[in-house]
């Protein structure tokens, strides 16, 4: 019988445990050492990190596994690139502190390491049992809540024993699609779904006086940059007009929190779906007096969320052997689908009302390593393997992402919320609100203005970068 030969990342308690159940159950597997920045861990430490590549060319590796528990995304990433010239195997502990404490640390459970290890943080909900508390006499209606972060509130609305999670989607396949993960979950009798416009302002007006929620999530949103320059007055028509259709049909229904999700490309809008998330936040901004509290919560990029860049990276790669990737120093800040699900139930329940709500998403990360860490990830070679190719930068698309401006970084508070941070909502446009969304109805309307759309939207904000 052949022997795998064993690496493992990591000399402390769950490396440890990991190498007793190998040497007792496994026979088919041998760990020939550790590897750990702390090479007092172990007696069998071989090396550090760093030595990586030079302990592969010494000893037959077959296989490498990260027993870190509480390795961030940056470790992951930094064990991937340090690894790629060369495609061996690299698993992961799950991160689980349970199984650590409990001494279940088994070979059986490693797994493949997936773009939320490397793009992620470690998962901790501390406030799951005081969220219970405000939501379990809760009705809650969400906009787009089919979509890929839509649908992960839903769930996780559920799981926190919401009194009635009212579902909106124009998307009939991912209500669908919805419909039986729920029944999936035994959770089908807690969530009533309703196929719907957020243009269809009777049908708001009507369902949101009869079902009576206590809060809006406001998701739904077209958001791929690029074909939003293309379409500008499907952008404005769909983000802008639909939005203020549901915040007047909420203020008109008494509706006591109504939370907004923008996102970072308001930050010196370049492109057309980034002003139409800004004017919806100056929109709420403008709004005085009234029964109903607003949030604002900005998002980065959501890892693996409905036409993001990692599943397309996958399909590429499966398809193609390829990745395209627009710019070589392009940066962008990553969050999981969880933890925006997360930010946006956190902060509406705990934070401040008339605030922005940001996650603090720590650095900015390059999208060729990203690419480069997917592709290892997958035990392949970038640049051999899978060939990495650079096409330019859309329309509207930034080099760098920002998530807030020079100005608002004044105001940036911390909470007592984990990574959530607090902006005040103080940016007012000097503009007459309501007449700039009537005009802007009025032109997208018309189909086709494209031209008019643009030179209005310029005027508002110079940073806009629109076709002429």
């Amino acid at each position: 019988m052949e022997v795998k030969n064993i690496l493992i990342i990591g000399a402390g308690r769950a490396g440890r445990l990991l190498e007793k159940d190998i040497r007792e159950n496994h026979l088919e597997c041998r760990v020939i050492g550790f590897v750990d920045d702390s090479p007092m861990e172990s007696r069998r430490t071989v090396g550090t990190i760093e030595n990586v590549p030079g302990i592969l060319d010494i000893y037959h590796v077959d296989e490498m596994v990260i027993a870190i528990p509480s390795a961030d995304g940056k470790l992951i990433r930094r064990i991937l690139l340090i690894n790629k010239q060369n495609r061996i195997p690299i698993k992961i502990v799950p991160r689980n502190q349970k199984i650590i404490s409990e001494s279940k640390v088994r070979y059986a459970d490693i797994r493949e390491i997936d773009a939320e290890d490397f793009l992620g943080r470690p998962f901790i909900d501390k406030h799951v049992e005081s969220l219970k508390k405000f939501y379990q006499d809760k009705t809650v209606f969400v906009t787009g809540g089919a979509g890929s972060i839509g649908s992960e509130i839903v769930r996780q609305l559920i799981d926190l024993g919401t009194k009635k999670v009212i579902v909106y989607d124009s998307s009939e396949y991912l209500v669908f699609q919805l419909e039986q993960q729920l029944k999936e979950r035994g959770q089908r009798e807690k969530c009533q779904l309703v196929i719907g416009s957020i243009l269809h302002s009777n049908k708001l007006n009507l369902l949101l006086k009869k079902l009576k929620p206590n809060i809006v999530f406001h998701a739904a949103a077209y958001k791929h940059v690029h074909l939003m320059q293309d379409n500008i007055d499907e952008a404005i028509y769909n983000n802008v007009v639909g939005t203020k259709r549901v915040i007047d049909a909420a203020v008109s229904a008494h509706v006591g929190l109504f939370t907004f999700i923008s996102t970072d490309k308001v930050v010196n809008p370049t492109s057309i779906m980034g002003a139409s998330k800004k004017l919806c936040e100056y929109y709420i901004r403008s709004l005085k007096g009234g029964n109903t509290r607003f949030n604002i919560v900005r998002f980065g990029n959501v890892i693996n969320s409905n036409g993001s860049a990692l599943p397309l990276f996958e399909r590429q790669m499966t398809l193609h052997s390829y990745v395209t990737i627009t710019h070589e120093k392009m940066m962008r800040f990553f969050m999981s689908i969880r933890e925006a699900a997360q930010l946006v139930i956190e902060s509406t329940a705990k934070g401040r009302p008339g605030s922005i709500h940001i996650l603090n998403m720590g650095e900015l990360l390059n999208i060729m390593e990203i690419a480069e860490c997917l592709i290892r990830s997958k035990n392949k070679l970038p640049g051999k393997d899978i060939e990495l190719r650079v096409t330019g930068l859309r329309k509207g698309e930034k080099l760098v992402e920002e998530l807030y401006t020079e100005a608002e970084e004044k105001n940036l508070m911390r909470t007592n919320l984990g990574n959530i941070l607090r902006l005040k909502n103080e940016e007012q446009c000097s503009l007459d609100m309501e007449k700039v969304f009537f005009d802007l109805e009025d032109m997208a309307k018309q189909g086709g203005n494209s031209d008019a759309l643009g030179k209005f939207l310029r005027q508002v904000f110079p940073s806009l970068k629109v076709s002429r």
